[in-house]
């Protein structure tokens, strides 16, 4: 009757048709010659087959063991395999990520983020994609992106939100304007300049009109765009002022001026993750890589 095999066993016969003797299978599993040789009597007993004959004081397979030993095989590759993605899983987790972002922060944040982290996870697969936040959060919701980052707001109870960084928003001219000299500029001295903005439901803008009726500003807005990015194009060609975040304006250095605002709109850059799967080990490296430059951005600035 035949019985169970076992993984010793298995090892034993797979360890003596590549290494040809029971002498140098036991030397390649760090155990004895009559160890090997009663798994492999264990096996050919259990299994009610003939796998190896005598041949010239030598072992040779016979054609049941070849076929075993390919069988057999397979599933060692197998096992490679499965140590080989272990191996990469807890180096950097999936191998695998997948941001989204708005435009702004796609522009002006991820770049040098992204440079950093490739320093340390040249190996790793990496898929960005900007849009605004109600597609990211759609998008989010079926779990297509790891993490996302945006300076809207997001429905806390959908995903796990945190506020990783807020700044002030800063106020953007075109080069040579009247108030270059100025080391601030308070939105009164805005009174006479046509103003650029985004769309009415953005938060900034509700921001911005906050602060301008406060101050008994008009609230008019001479054009209106959906993305901070086209309003630092318009600014440079001399088509206005604006306010927004600053990490977009540092990607126009050189192309209009950036001046602190008073008084001041907060802009903060929030991250979300799915709630139900715990962030990959990639994802969490992300997120330290990420921090690390956003402290390392409020130290220079």
């Amino acid at each position: 009757m035949t019985r169970p095999l076992n993984f010793q066993q298995i090892q034993a016969f797979r360890a003596v048709m590549q290494m040809g003797t029971t002498t140098a299978a036991a030397a390649a599993l760090n155990t004895t010659q009559p160890s090997i040789s009663r798994r492999l009597a264990e096996l050919q007993s259990s299994s009610g087959l003939i796998l190896f004959e005598m041949h010239q004081g030598r072992l040779r397979p016979t054609s049941e063991g070849q076929l075993l030993y390919k069988t057999v095989q397979k599933h060692f590759n197998g096992l490679e395999n499965i140590e080989s993605v272990v191996s990469v899983l807890r180096r950097s987790g999936t191998g695998a990520l997948h941001i989204g972002c708005t435009p702004t922060l796609g522009t002006g944040l991820l770049p040098q983020v992204i440079r950093k982290f490739r320093t340390r996870f040249s190996q790793a697969y990496l898929n960005v994609q900007t849009a605004a936040t109600p597609q990211l959060t759609d998008l989010l919701r079926q779990e297509l992106f790891d993490l996302i980052l945006t300076t809207g707001k997001l429905d806390e109870l959908d995903f796990q939100t945190e506020i990783i960084k807020t700044v002030p928003a800063v106020c953007v001219l075109p080069l040579g304007h009247r108030l270059e000299a100025q080391p601030t500029v308070h939105v009164k001295a805005l009174r006479d300049e046509p103003l650029l903005s985004l769309g009415e439901m953005d938060d900034l803008t509700i921001a911005i009109k906050a602060v301008l009726d406060a101050h008994a500003m008009p609230t008019d807005f001479a054009i209106q765009t959906t993305s901070s990015i086209t309003i630092c194009a318009l600014v440079s060609a001399g088509n206005g002022v604006g306010i927004v975040n600053p990490y977009v304006a540092k990607t126009f250095a050189g192309q209009l001026l950036v001046k602190p605002l008073e008084p001041a709109i907060d802009v903060p850059v929030r991250m979300a993750m799915p709630t139900h799967t715990a962030p990959s080990l990639l994802t969490r490296h992300f997120i330290e890589i990420l921090r690390s430059h956003l402290n390392a951005m409020s130290l220079s600035t």
